[in-house]
């Protein structure tokens, strides 16, 4: 690939990376105020930018292999990696189609959605993942959409080593950028923050229904 070709898709790669470190800045403060909006507003702006992670280091797409194998090369990424995962990669693929899909299969089945808690130690206890259209356990930190679970935790540290990746080239392709975000002058480094443990407590809000 040529260099400005690699600039650019390193460049977006450390945005998407950045999108994530601020996303997780306001999940934990909306888990230390309790609000449901802030907290599933940051969530998704995590899923987006890893979605956008995974499509350009493991497209699934035939046009776009070359540009990615090539990528992950370059960053030492192998192909088996935890972003390079069916229900990352096709996340917001036909969303209105895989909407209208999970609340066919959910018909006359007790469902959860808009829950934030322990849902071990809720009413909801029972209630099958796949009958979750979206939820955050705090105490498991699993993230469920659409019916799949993703263990936070886990991603974050797959998304932090993509990260620290795409720093030690972008640094060295953009050294002006690095040493201008630094109040000291000196480069600084990325680094993507872990939600911060939560208190057990009642939860912030939950909704369910059996239909």
């Amino acid at each position: 690939m040529d260099l400005n070709v690699v600039g650019m898709h390193i460049h977006e790669l450390r945005n998407q990376c950045r999108f994530i470190e601020a996303n997780v800045g306001v999940l934990n403060q909306s888990l230390e105020k309790q609000a449901p909006v802030g907290i599933f507003f940051a969530l998704q702006g995590i899923m987006t930018s890893a979605n956008q992670l995974a499509r350009i280091l493991w497209t699934p797409r035939k046009g776009g292999k070359e540009r990615a194998t090539k990528l992950r090369e370059m960053l030492g990424l192998p192909e088996k990696h935890p972003l390079n995962n069916e229900s990352i990669l096709s996340l917001w693929d036909y969303s209105d189609e895989a909407n209208d899909q999970w609340i066919a299969q959910s018909k006359d089945e007790y469902i959860l959605y808009d829950f934030i808690g322990d849902i071990a130690n809720s009413q909801h206890k029972d209630v099958e993942m796949k009958n979750i259209f979206r939820a955050f356990d705090l105490v498991a930190k699993i993230y469920t959409f659409r019916g799949v679970g993703y263990n936070m935790d886990a991603l974050l540290k797959a998304i932090g080593d993509v990260s620290n990746r795409v720093n030690q080239i972008h640094v060295r392709m953009f050294p002006e950028q690095w040493k201008q975000a630094d109040e000291n002058g000196a480069p600084t480094e990325a680094a993507l923050a872990q939600p911060t443990p939560v208190e057990e407590k009642e939860p912030a809000t939950e909704s369910a229904d059996s239909k």
